[in-house]
């Protein structure tokens, strides 16, 4: 059943969790804050990840949250890692509350494992900008043949990487001559292979081994998507290694953030435009307003960092995230007033983990 979308008050809307350091949880190293969640050691082996309800659009944290988010994240990642981990290990061990997971530590690997099954957002831009539609065209060492239209479907489903991080952060002779400040190069198989050791892994084969496990990930989850409506059209995993040195995938796992997601039933050729149709159930419509604003270029940062997201767009993002999440596990945030650290902080306290 869908969200009632008249129980989302402004008192609601403004129910959320920033990114901060929580000093109550009791740690055995400084906790440490990423884009949108905080890490706090608790143990030789594991971690507690807080997942907060910030919302970055086009590489910038927005001023305001978006209700639940976070937890609705965490609700689908749990999901999948629970569906996959006979595919590879995962470094989830359990939910301790809205927003909260218990972790494996792990070794991160410096690669972006992106994934696309349907031609669309970066891949699409460099297929068309080379003349791909007429003669064919290379993305990330993939060869793709002449002919596809925006959106459709690829022959197979593709592997094109990025490394995770900045080009200054890897000394290796192929990023020679590129700007020092770009995000996220883009690399291919052979490059991480040639360089394992600059990304992290502990063997050249191991990107083997990822490679393969990815595709049978994909396969599985947009399988199981396909049965609920949804087509994956592209997704990214992080991977690591755990304490046992086995290789696990970490992070998050096809949520609406780091996947694109289509309704199956709007998915149609449009001939006028000579492209597919989609709708999108995922944070596209975040993205969508901001460029609606005029606020997605570089030299707009700081005004998108300031931007203060109307009520009415932050609304329909919460009943996005949350019917995504309806679709995809069978279950909906619970839609409270009560401050979410509080909601955190009793939970945290009845398992110990408070100073």
């Amino acid at each position: 059943m869908p969200i009632d979308e008249s129980l989302i008050t402004r008192e609601v809307l403004d129910n959320t969790l920033v990114k901060e350091i929580y000093p109550e949880i009791k740690t055995e190293s400084e906790p440490r804050m990423g884009k949108v969640r905080s890490v706090y050691d608790v143990s030789p082996e594991e971690l507690l990840l807080s997942s907060s309800d910030s919302l970055s659009s086009h590489d910038v944290v927005l001023l305001r949250q978006v209700f639940a988010k976070g937890e609705n994240l965490d609700a689908i990642s749990s999901h999948f890692f629970e569906q996959t981990k006979n595919i590879i290990p995962n470094h989830y061990i359990e939910t301790l509350a809205p927003n909260m997971w218990r972790v494996q530590k792990a070794e991160p690997i410096l690669v972006e494992m992106v994934f696309r099954q349907y031609i669309t957002g970066s891949g699409w831009r460099s297929y068309e900008s080379n003349k791909g539609p007429e003669q064919g065209s290379e993305f990330c060492g993939v060869q793709l043949r002449d002919g596809y239209r925006k959106n459709e479907k690829l022959d197979e489903i593709v592997f094109t990487p990025t490394a995770k991080g900045q080009v200054k952060d890897f000394d290796i002779s192929e990023f020679a001559g590129l700007n020092p400040e770009e995000d996220d190069p883009k690399i291919d198989v052979d490059m991480i292979r040639n360089n394992y050791a600059a990304f992290g892994l502990r063997k050249p084969e191991d990107i083997d081994f990822l490679t393969e496990a990815s595709f049978n990930l994909y396969r599985a989850i947009h399988t199981e998507l396909e049965s609920k409506g949804q087509l994956l059209a592209d997704t990214k995993w992080e991977f690591g290694y755990l304490p046992d040195g086995r290789i696990a995938l970490i992070d998050e796992c096809v949520t609406p953030d780091s996947s694109r997601i289509w309704e199956d039933a709007s998915y149609v050729f449009n001939p006028e435009e000579n492209e597919f149709t989609i709708v999108q159930s995922d944070k596209q419509h975040f993205r969508d307003h901001v460029e609606t604003m005029g606020l997605q270029t570089p030299d707009k940062k700081e005004e998108l960092a300031a931007y203060w997201m109307p009520d009415k767009v932050l609304r329909d993002g919460v009943v996005k995230y949350a019917n995504i999440r309806e679709t995809i596990t069978g279950t909906l945030p619970e839609i409270t007033a009560i401050p979410k650290k509080e909601i955190i902080m009793d939970a945290l306290s009845k398992v110990g983990y408070l100073k």
